[in-house]
């Protein structure tokens, strides 16, 4: 849950946020204690998430995490971001995870194919000039 700030407090962050849900799968990159879960995202910037989760995941760790992007390629592949970076706040509702480096992955997940006999196409809407 994002906090409200007051009057005299002012936005650290140096990247918009957006307030957005997303599945993600994440888990550590440290040789010792190994840790993976899933959740899913309350914000997302160009910088980082906040992921609401189950597991509280220890400021500093290193993760790699991967989350599934909402539209798809060529309008037909599914999208990921797989990112790794560091959790730099933890709480026992998830934690916020700062990028340090990220990249668009297509996914192995496979769409469901409609048969073209139970297919419909949406009806047509034309606007006339100046409507």
């Amino acid at each position: 849950m994002e906090r409200k700030m007051t009057g005299n407090e002012r936005e650290r962050r140096s990247k918009n946020r957006y307030p957005i849900q997303l599945s993600v799968k994440y888990h550590t990159l440290a040789k010792t204690r190994r840790l993976s879960g899933a959740g899913h995202t309350v914000n997302l910037s160009s910088s980082g998430i906040f992921v609401e989760t189950d597991v509280r995941i220890p400021v500093g760790s290193k993760l790699e995490v991967n989350i599934e992007w909402p539209t798809l390629l060529d309008g037909t592949i599914p999208l990921q971001i797989s990112a790794v970076g560091k959790v730099v706040r933890s709480a026992e509702s998830g934690f916020a995870f700062a990028f340090s480096q990220y990249q668009f992955r297509t996914m192995s997940r496979k769409l469901q194919v409609i048969p073209k006999k139970n297919w419909q196409p949406a009806p047509l809407l034309l606007r006339s000039a100046g409507a």
